[in-house]
């Protein structure tokens, strides 16, 4: 598949089919992952691949959160708050049990290099995007683990380090529509 096609191809995927990823696959898109520019070169991410009960246990920290901020919203019942953003919680607690791949992304916990380590994990993050849809895999990035990043962390063992984002991957059981996307006109000056 040609680059141009992929980027056009690309979907974040919700529905997943029960279909094994290959060993194979995780590696390449890791790989791609690792090819990332990155600012300083400090290349700062690390990726922990979770399967079954591991991946599950995300699931659970994050079902945990959700309980706690209904019970928090249930007390509450003031239609006027604004906006709050634990609610797509679930969803991403659905697509993590889904999905048979959950990759988590890490950083070093420093806060001298926070912009540059995450705009470096971002590129990271779409050349797995990408490189999944060139092999066919669907995903999503889960910023959500973000309510619970270090009690995820923590359980994984990663407690020194910064839980950034997760993705889900996997063989797509829905074919996601296109999304609008702004026009060109919209988003761009050129002077």
């Amino acid at each position: 598949m040609e680059l141009k096609e992929a980027i056009n191809l690309r979907r974040s995927t919700r529905k997943f089919k029960k279909k094994k990823v290959k060993k194979s696959d995780v590696m390449e898109l890791i790989e791609s992952a690792r090819l990332a520019p990155s600012a300083a070169n400090r290349q700062p991410w690390q990726f922990v691949i979770l399967e079954k009960e591991k991946k599950d246990e995300v699931a659970n920290i994050m079902e945990k959160e959700l309980d706690k901020q209904k019970n928090i919203k249930d007390s509450k019942q003031d239609p006027t708050q604004p906006y709050d953003p634990t609610t797509s919680l679930l969803g991403s607690i659905e697509v993590i049990r889904e999905a048979l791949i959950l990759i988590l992304v890490f950083r070093e916990k420093r806060n001298a290099w926070l912009r540059g380590d995450y705009l470096s994990i971002g590129c990271a993050i779409e050349n797995i995007c990408l490189r999944a849809t060139d092999l066919s895999l669907a995903s999503l990035i889960i910023r959500d683990v973000i309510y619970t990043d270090d009690r995820i962390a923590e359980a994984i063992g990663y407690e020194d380090k910064e839980l950034v984002v997760a993705l889900s991957i996997g063989y797509s059981n829905e074919f996601p529509y296109e999304r609008h996307k702004k026009s060109i006109e919209k988003i761009m000056e050129w002077y």
